[in-house]
C-alpha cells in the first residue's frame, strides 16, 4: 500500500498542508488534480500485481481505490494528525466504525439524530446492543460516542474528561468533530481514539458534495475500514473526492473566518437578549425591547464557562450556534424573515444558513433555530438579524391592535 502521509509536511501549517500534502502521489504535470472517472484500470503487462500508477500505487477497480480518493486521504491524514478513510457519507462512516469495533454496549450523548438511527440499524443486525448515556457509568461499555461541538447548539464537551473515563473502563472514544474541523480542534490531542467528520459540512464547505471521513490513530484500523468500504461499496465517487480535495485547500481561511464572525454574531445577539432584561441596575429602552425581548436563549461554546475551552479549541470555536424564542411562531417568522441566512438545513458551507431543527428532528425544541455562519461580512449579517428582529416586533405589535 502506498504511504499516504509525507512526513515532510507533518510540522507545517494547516494552510500549507492542505495545498501540498498529497503532492508525492500526483503522477501528472497538472497543478490542480483532475477528476478521474474511470471505473477500471489497466494491468501492467509483465505482472498483474505490479504498480500501474507511479512508483508505489496500484489500482484495479474504482470500488477498491482510485487516485482522487488516495490523494484526498493523504491530505486529510496530514491535517487531522491521523489516518483518514473517506466514505460516501457521514452516516456511512459511522456505520463503518460500528462494524469495526462491534460494540455490545455503547455510551452516547447529545448527538445528531442520524447517528442514533445508524446505531439502531447496527443493533438490529448485531443483536441486543445496549445504549446508555455518556453521563452514566461506563462499566461494561465498549464504545463511547461523543459529539463536540454539539449539534445544534455549538456547545463543547470536555474531550479529555471523557477520554479518561472511557479508557479507565476499557472503552474506545469516538469524537464527532464535524462542527470543529482543523484548525479549530484536534481531538487526538485530548485522547480520542477515532475522529469522525461529515465531510459534507466544513471539510467540503460549499454545499456541493456528500462524504464522510473516519480518522484513526494508526494505520491498521484504516486498512480494515478500507477493506470494509471496498467490500460493501461504501466509498465516495470521483467527483465528490475531487471536490473535497479542492475544498480542503481553503479550509483554514474559511473556517477561521467563519469562527470569528460567528463569535461576534453570538455576542451581539446575546447582548440584545440581556439588554431587554430588567434588573436593579438596568431598565430596557424601547429599542432594547424591540430587538431582544423575544430572544429566550442564545447557545454557543463562546458563552460557556468552560476552563478547557481554549486548550481544546486553540483557534476559536465552531461557527454553529442556536437561538431560542418564546414561541415556535416567532422562531419560524425570524427564519423566514432573514435575508442573508438561507432557510435550509445542513451547515458548514460558505453561505449562512438558518434551520428550524424541529422540522427534521422532532426531538429538537420547536422554538429553536440553528444558525450556521458562512463567509458573509459580520456587518451585513448583523444588519440582517436587526431587520428580522425588528420585523418580528412590528408584526406582533400590529397584530395585537
Amino acid at each position: 500500500m502506498v504511504e499516504l502521509k509525507n512526513p515532510v509536511y507533518a510540522t507545517m501549517a494547516l494552510s500549507t498542508q492542505a495545498l501540498h500534502a498529497d503532492k508525492h502521489l500526483r503522477e501528472t504535470p497538472e497543478v490542480s488534480p483532475s477528476v478521474g472517472v474511470t471505473t477500471t484500470f489497466l494491468y501492467k503487462k509483465d505482472a498483474i500485481e505490479a504498480n500501474n500508477y507511479g512508483a508505489s500505487q496500484r489500482y484495479v477497480y474504482s470500488r477498491e481505490g482510485r487516485p482522487n480518493t488516495t490523494q484526498v486521504e493523504s491530505t486529510l491524514s496530514t491535517i487531522t494528525e491521523g489516518h483518514a478513510v473517506v466514505f460516501g457519507s457521514g452516516l456511512t462512516a459511522a456505520l463503518a466504525i460500528l462494524m469495526h469495533y462491534k460494540p455490545k454496549k455503547v455510551a452516547i450523548g447529545d448527538s445528531y439524530f442520524g447517528i442514533r438511527r445508524v446505531l439502531a440499524q447496527y443493533s438490529a443486525v448485531a443483536g441486543n446492543v445496549k445504549v446508555v448515556s455518556t453521563e452514566c457509568s461506563f462499566e461494561g461499555v465498549d464504545l463511547v460516542w461523543l459529539e463536540s461541538p454539539v449539534n445544534p447548539t455549538g456547545e463543547i464537551k470536555d474531550i479529555s474528561c471523557y477520554a479518561l473515563r472511557a479508557h479507565a473502563a476499557g472503552a474506545k472514544l469516538v469524537v464527532d468533530a464535524t462542527l470543529a474541523p482543523p484548525p479549530l480542534s484536534y481531538p487526538f490531542r485530548q485522547g480520542a481514539d477515532v475522529i469522525i467528520h461529515s465531510a459534507s459540512k466544513y471539510l467540503g464547505g460549499h454545499e456541493d458534495l456528500l462524504a464522510g471521513v473516519v480518522v484513526s490513530r494508526g494505520p491498521a484500523m484504516a486498512e480494515d475500514l478500507r477493506r470494509t468500504r471496498a467490500t460493501l461499496g461504501l466509498g465516495a465517487g470521483s467527483l465528490e473526492t475531487w471536490l473535497l480535495q479542492r475544498s480542503l485547500t481553503t479550509l483554514s481561511v474559511r473556517v477561521t473566518q467563519q469562527a470569528k464572525t460567528a463569535a461576534r454574531l453570538v455576542a451581539l445577539l446575546e447582548s440584545f437578549r440581556r439588554c431587554a432584561v430588567s434588573t436593579a441596575c438596568h431598565q430596557p429602552s424601547a429599542a432594547d425591547l424591540k430587538l431582544g425581548r423575544r430572544l429566550a436563549v442564545v447557545k454557543h461554546a463562546s458563552l460557556q464557562l468552560a476552563t478547557y475551552g481554549e486548550t481544546q479549541h486553540p483557534n476559536g470555536y465552531g461557527a454553529v450556534f442556536a437561538v431560542s424564542f418564546a414561541s415556535k411562531t416567532q422562531a419560524l417568522f425570524v427564519a423566514k424573515q432573514l435575508r442573508l441566512h438561507s432557510f435550509a438545513t445542513s451547515l458548514g458551507g460558505v453561505h449562512s444558513l438558518v434551520d428550524w431543527r424541529h422540522g427534521v428532528d422532532p426531538t429538537s425544541e420547536p422554538t429553536l433555530l440553528r444558525v450556521s455562519v458562512g463567509l458573509e461580512s459580520f456587518e451585513d449579517l448583523a444588519a440582517d438579524w436587526r431587520q428580522a428582529l425588528t420585523a418580528l416586533d412590528v408584526h406582533e405589535t400590529t397584530s395585537k391592535l
